[in-house]
């Protein structure tokens, strides 16, 4: 943010006491102009963040001013300075874009206050962008990582769907990023603004699943004390992302086969249908076509979903990415866990280039982070990675990939509860899990809090 304040008066005595005013008790760049076309020359060419205009100018009053500046700079903000009598101008500059006005003569501080609201605005506007840009930065391309081929059409293909609401299928085996895919699609969409909903169809019973998916009315069953919307309605407007959609029970099919085919939908026990306008995003790592055989899964139901499909490749397919994968994610958690490391040997890059990744990305980022956390030097090897424990033939990916994140579990969360002094809130929030996660996980790694207080 630019500290920067513009002053423009043709009174020359006006001027020079609001500038001394300014600088004596703030400390704000200042620029002076007395014409209208000295101040828009000013502008152009000066990293100016609010600017105090007066309303009566020679050549260009304040007002056409004002609209000049709106249109080359829309988020510039000004405030009006105005006669006492002419208060009506200073409300119609403010509907034309004006930040605030301020009527002279005006006392000391209440110029004062009105500029510090002004820089307060333009910070909240710093903030603002900078949180749209956070937003896109993790939800958005920067957390698909790849140069490979078929990355590359994936990346094609969410740019070229942006601007529908067609439904997206997005097949590949676990781990391969289908999530990040669902959100990019999202954070590149018209709907950007509007919820991303998550729902894992595999984790839920069928009544449970059920009324998370389409709400219930009170007294639609035993427990139902009142009236639930469901993540259907939630993301109207928005999107929402069925995980393990190939998992869905045949009665729930059919009911979200009527959202995709007519937009409408019935809560538990209503009897009156609802409109609703969402995209629905699927994602599967079974083979689908597999389920219709079975008979499993409907027909009509899987073309609905899969208007537009994408299908994420596994690691081992796209090898030449790993180095840019690897290096991503050490950067991440180095940041995340306060570490300077800066480097994966080239030994360990070798390892990671031709290690199976059966769990794919996800496998990848979890032995980085693991890396990351038990590493005490500035540059990451194979012995961080993998250690004998774990690259033993003996021993199964799933018993390995246990005992993996068992060590990363103990090594972090010591290293969270020694910066915390023991305090299991504090360390949760750090950890952004609740509480009554970060002790079970304690437990189940024999992790006393006593012993960091």
């Amino acid at each position: 943010m630019s500290n920067k304040i513009i002053v423009v008066d043709d009174e020359e005595d006006m001027l020079s006491l609001v500038a001394r005013i300014i600088s004596t008790q703030r400390d704000f760049g200042i620029l002076e102009a007395k014409t209208s076309i000295e101040a828009m020359e000013l502008i152009s060419t000066h990293d100016v963040s609010v600017i105090l205009l007066d309303m009566r100018m020679p050549e260009m009053d304040g007002m056409e001013l004002l609209n000049r500046i709106k249109e080359r700079w829309p988020d510039k903000t000004v405030i009006i300075m105005t006669a006492y009598g002419s208060i009506e101008n200073a409300v119609e500059a403010m509907k034309k874009g004006a930040y605030d006005y301020i009527t002279k003569p005006f006392q000391y501080d209440d110029l004062l206050l009105v500029i510090d609201r002004a820089f307060e605005r333009v910070r909240l506007l710093d903030d603002r962008r900078y949180l749209q840009s956070e937003l896109q930065r993790c939800f958005g391309f920067s957390e698909l990582i790849g140069n490979d081929t078929k990355m590359v059409k994936i990346y094609e293909t969410i740019r070229n769907i942006s601007t529908t609401s067609a439904p997206v299928l997005i097949t590949g085996e676990s781990g391969t990023g289908k999530e990040l895919v669902a959100r990019a699609v999202h954070f590149e969409s018209d709907r950007k603004d509007r919820r991303f909903i998550v729902i894992n169809c595999a984790t839920l019973q069928e009544t449970i699943l059920e009324s998370e998916l389409f709400g219930h009315i009170r007294g639609a069953f035993t427990g139902a004390i009142r009236d639930k919307r469901g993540l259907i309605e939630e993301a109207d407007g928005g999107t929402l992302f069925l995980d393990e959609v190939g998992d869905l029970p045949p009665r729930i099919q059919v009911k979200l086969l009527r959202v995709l085919q007519d937009g409408e939908f019935r809560s538990i026990g209503d009897l009156k249908d609802k409109k609703v306008d969402l995209r629905i995003i699927s994602a599967t790592n079974r083979n689908l076509e597999d389920e219709l055989l079975k008979g499993s899964f409907r027909e009509d139901l899987y073309y609905r979903l899969k208007v537009i499909s994408i299908n994420m490749p596994p690691l081992r397919e796209r090898k030449e990415d790993i180095p840019l994968l690897a290096n991503y994610f050490m950067k991440k958690y180095a940041k995340k866990y306060e570490k300077e490391i800066t480097e994966i040997t080239s030994s360990a890059m070798w390892c990671l280039i031709n290690s199976p990744w059966k769990g794919n990305v996800r496998e990848l980022e979890n032995t980085i982070a693991r890396g990351i956390a038990i590493s005490n030097d500035s540059i990451i090897d194979e012995r961080d990675l993998f250690s004998e424990e774990y690259s033993s033939p003996d021993i199964s990916f799933k018993t390995a990939k246990k005992k993996a994140l068992t060590d990363f579990y103990r090594t972090y969360i010591t290293s969270v509860l020694t910066r915390n002094n023991g305090n299991i809130s504090r360390a949760a929030e750090d950890c952004g899990i609740k509480r009554q996660s970060l002790q079970q996980i304690m437990k189940r790694c024999g992790i006393n809090p006593d012993d960091f207080r």
